[in-house]
């Protein structure tokens, strides 16, 4: 008995340690990484070993591990906002009022998960263009159609979320994105009575919205991050490119780049705390559905398709979309080349096409806007003109220029579909800063300049 008594001591007091032998992985020997590699959930979505190019900051930038960074924080954030959120059309707001003025730091959870979206949405965005920009997607078509999958259901949630304060601003952001809808032929007025439950946002679409925020959205972003994960696993980890040489020097995975990947976590999450402490997230009245705001606006992420659409609906609203999507699915399809993978823009005279196209394309731009303004002063042609002749369609046309232009210069299809895909993106950054000047009945207004009184 007391043999039993000592030895159940000996091992309560040995819980501790036992414990922390558990989560570490043994050996601890250094010298044993492999052992170390494959008994740790975390350290087996590493490489065995990786090359000191990829431990520098900006490689990669640390897009991919701040994206699941940020996701995490939102399922977290969102996960305890669900406690008080009542996903109604009559408790929504009052219950956002509770979170923000009554609940002990809840306007400091609200704006966490507020930023934490945006910056999300910002950060898979720029993600899939370093991607794209270094060729990284070169013999991984799979995963880059995963990420671009992902993009979409990145926008997904931001959008749905939008909706949930279910205040003024809100409520008349999802009305006007969702009417856009209408100008897709064919599926734009099916989709939009199933995602809205009717024909105009109300109770049925909150609940729907909520549904597709907290469950069918998440889980689908988890299932797709899982496999890019294992597909970028399974293809070697971060491409390297024929520019590097063969025997570059290789360091552990552990405890080089976890150790890094861990300091990083932590100043994103640093950052956002204090970004929401200093910041707090706006909250509007409760929306008033005979009183629509005036300018009605879409969140700043679809902003540059509103912008467009107030041009032409055929082109802004069809044609513009359609050819940003087609280009990004088609270019590991139309991109064979092998050299210059991992570079910044490819080779130096890669950079150099794709570089003059961007500084094109924003003249191009500048001069587009311009015209199109000035449009009453006889500098465009008659006004039923300006559906074809207009910002939108000029930097269309642009880009199947360039396309053609640079990939002559170039000799290469990889520089043609950057160059082509950098006018769109230039152009699509132009449409929302305009839209974000728009003022009363979608007048441009300088950001000096005041609005008309009452507005």
């Amino acid at each position: 008995m007391s043999g039993f008594l000592r030895t159940l001591w000996s091992n309560l007091l040995a819980i501790p340690s036992n414990i922390r032998t558990g989560l570490r992985p043994l050996p601890t020997d250094p010298a044993k990484p492999s052992v170390r590699m494959r008994r740790a959930f975390f350290y087996h979505l590493h490489p065995m070993t990786v090359t000191r190019r990829a431990l520098r900051p900006f490689v990669t930038m640390g897009l991919g591990l701040a994206s699941i960074t940020l996701f995490v924080l939102l399922c977290i954030s969102g996960a305890l906002l669900m406690v008080y959120y009542d996903p109604s059309a009559t408790g929504a707001h009052a219950s956002l009022m509770d979170i923000q003025y009554a609940v002990p730091l809840g306007a400091f959870l609200r704006s966490l998960h507020r930023w934490s979206a945006h910056a999300m949405v910002l950060v898979v965005v720029m993600h899939m263009f370093r991607v794209a920009s270094q060729g990284a997607y070169s013999g991984r078509q799979l995963n880059w159609t995963i990420g671009l999958s992902m993009l979409v259901l990145t926008m997904g949630l931001a959008f749905t979320g939008y909706l949930l304060p279910w205040d003024q601003r809100s409520y008349w952001a999802v009305t006007v994105t969702a009417s856009m809808l209408d100008h897709f032929p064919l599926i734009g007025e099916s989709f939009k009575e199933l995602f809205l439950g009717g024909s105009s946002v109300g109770g049925a679409t909150l609940l729907r919205f909520y549904a597709l925020h907290v469950a069918w959205l998440p889980v689908a972003v988890l299932v797709l991050m899982a496999l890019h994960l294992w597909r970028l696993r399974k293809d070697g980890g971060l491409a390297i490119g024929s520019h590097v040489s063969a025997d570059v020097e290789k360091v552990p995975a552990w405890p080089h780049l976890v150790l890094r990947e861990a300091s990083y976590v932590l100043v994103l999450l640093a950052v956002m705390f204090v970004i929401s402490s200093i910041f707090s997230a706006s909250l509007g009245g409760a929306p008033d559905i005979h009183h629509p705001s005036n300018p009605e606006k879409a969140p700043w992420y679809f902003l540059w398709l509103q912008e467009m659409v107030s041009y032409s609906v055929p082109v802004g609203g069809v044609l513009y979309p359609v050819a940003l999507v087609l280009l990004l699915i088609g270019i590991p399809l139309l991109d064979r080349e092998k050299s210059g993978v991992g570079m910044w823009f490819g080779p130096p005279k890669a950079k150099l096409v794709i570089m003059s196209s961007i500084l094109l394309a924003t003249g191009a731009f500048i001069l587009f806007e311009f015209l199109y303004m000035s449009r009453s002063s006889g500098l465009y042609v008659a006004e039923i003109g300006t559906d074809i002749l207009n910002p939108a369609t000029g930097m269309l046309v642009l880009s199947v220029l360039v396309f053609f232009t640079s990939g002559i210069l170039a000799a290469s299809t990889r520089t043609a579909c950057l160059s082509a895909l950098f006018v769109l993106v230039i152009g699509l950054v132009g449409f929302m800063l305009v839209g974000v000047c728009r003022g009363p009945d979608w007048i441009f207004y300088w950001p000096w300049q005041e609005w008309p009184h009452g507005f």
